[in-house]
């Protein structure tokens, strides 16, 4: 297992340029025939989906187990304290990027496969375990897949935590264009925040123009960093809860380049992180307190709660309303902000994107990329059998089914949950700098996706 998580590790399958065969990237479809190659060497059928996807698959039979994970990942980004291209053991740890999202989980049920062919296992129909390769940026892969391939039965998709996923908020990314005065535009070089939409930003950097007045006033101190100990400007950050010691002012190449730094996490879970953006914007405003649209970010983006700040803010059962501003980039006169936002079931996405237009007023707004709210009955059949598995195998009739803001390939398939693969209480630091996956909990999975593998065959197959 270790070893095959270490050739998945290595390669960088980020989403990248389509090639001939390679629609996510010559490095998603290298992940793909890497995946196939190791799935062979255990004697299991194997199956490609024109480099959308491909398979695994066990059993004989014409009802099929579907498992649905995911070989690509989000961008390494900074800030890690081993080579995340390489699969470090450590102290009981994997670190990598991948190991828990989704590389790890992918590996542990490919092994619970193999394990079925090894022993021989007279399964009552098949088991397939389908990989795609762009689950970060809309799962493209797994609706070419659910378009032109065969459709489990029932399935479950690894990529979440224990024990099983019951709701899923809707995801809904958003590209707002925002115009500056043209101070602001003249002062300000670049402004370059974040990589995904789906990870909270831990650095955001800026870049002031050395014929900008604010270059002057600027260079005016001993130091550009002294502009911090500014009565108005130090205010302006205490406000917002701007840590100081998270802001770098300094000379450098004709320009004054000004970073902020904050702690990466899942967009999910934005409250986790600390957005590098939100810092930028308020110190900006603080700089160019005319500007209107600086003025707006920091009265959004500074406040504790963004999606109040907006308007959109609701809740249900399936969960709260949460924004993070995930990447921020000026492009000529304009700031261009690229928005996650996570809404509850009883909430409408075009409601929430009429809102935010109206907010913003002359901003152009476009949508990115939108994915409905999932609701799964937590006492029907698919939800009772996995909760009965992890249970079984783990001791832990405490937990509950779960309700999310992340979004899973289980929007896809008509019967379809997510089903771990992080235990409670751990930390993965999934999006984040220095992913890890406790080695105890690896190999554990393989052991529950055994049993939760035979549980849906006995009883989806078994009575026909």
């Amino acid at each position: 297992m270790i070893n095959d998580l270490a050739r998945l590790i290595e390669i960088n399958s980020t989403n990248a340029t389509a090639e001939q065969g390679a629609p996510f990237g010559k490095n998603n479809r290298k992940a793909l025939d890497v995946f196939t190659d190791i799935a062979r060497g255990y004697g299991l059928r194997t199956g490609t989906d024109e480099g959308y996807a491909a398979w695994a698959e066990y059993g004989e039979g014409e009802g099929l187990i579907g498992i649905l994970g995911h070989l690509d990942i989000v961008p390494a980004g900074n800030g890690w304290s081993t080579d995340p291209f390489k699969l470090t053991v450590e102290n009981g740890m994997l670190y990598g990027r991948g190991v828990s999202d989704d590389k790890g989980p992918v590996v542990a049920c490919l092994h619970s496969l193999a394990r079925l062919a090894r022993e021989n296992v007279k399964l009552n129909g098949r088991v397939r375990l389908i990989v795609g390769c762009n689950e970060e940026e809309g799962s493209a892969c797994i609706k070419h897949y659910v378009k032109h391939c065969e459709i489990p039965t029932v399935a479950f998709t690894p990529d979440s935590d224990f024990p099983v996923t019951a709701s899923e908020k809707g995801i809904l990314h958003l590209s707002v264009s925002l115009p500056l005065s043209p101070t602001a535009a003249q002062a300000l070089s670049y402004v370059e925040g974040g990589e995904k939409a789906n990870i909270v930003p831990n650095l955001c950097k800026a870049a002031i123009t050395k014929n900008s007045p604010l270059y002057a006033a600027l260079d005016a101190y001993r130091v550009p960093a002294d502009i911090l100990k500014n009565e108005k400007v130090a205010l302006a950050l205490a406000e917002h809860g701007c840590d100081l010691s998270d802001i770098s002012i300094y000379p450098s190449g004709g320009f004054i380049e000004i970073s902020a730094r904050g702690t990466a996490a899942h967009a999910s879970t934005p409250l986790k992180g600390s957005n590098a953006i939100s810092k930028m914007s308020v110190l900006l405003c603080a700089l160019l307190p005319e500007d209107e649209t600086l003025s707006k970010l920091a009265e959004i983006f500074g406040a504790r709660s963004p999606e109040k700040a907006l308007g959109i803010y609701e809740s249900d059962e399936t969960g709260e309303t949460t924004v993070n501003a995930g990447v921020c980039r000026k492009k000529d006169d304009k700031l261009v902000l690229t928005l996650d936002i996570r809404i509850p079931a009883c909430a409408d996405a075009k409601k929430v994107t009429a809102t935010i237009k109206e907010k913003f007023g002359n901003a152009q707004v476009v949508t990115l990329h939108s994915a409905p709210a999932l609701s799964v009955d937590e006492n029907g059949l698919l939800v009772n059998t996995l909760m009965n598995v992890y249970r079984d195998c783990t001791g832990d009739f405490e937990s509950k089914p779960l309700h999310i803001g992340g979004g899973t390939y289980a929007k896809e398939l008509p019967c379809c949950v997510a089903f771990g693969a992080v235990f409670p209480g751990k930390n993965t630091h999934m999006h984040d700098a220095d992913e890890c996956y406790p080695v105890e909990d690896f190999y554990k999975l393989e052991e529950i996706y055994y049993k939760a593998i035979l549980a849906l065959d006995e009883i989806y197959f078994a009575r026909r």
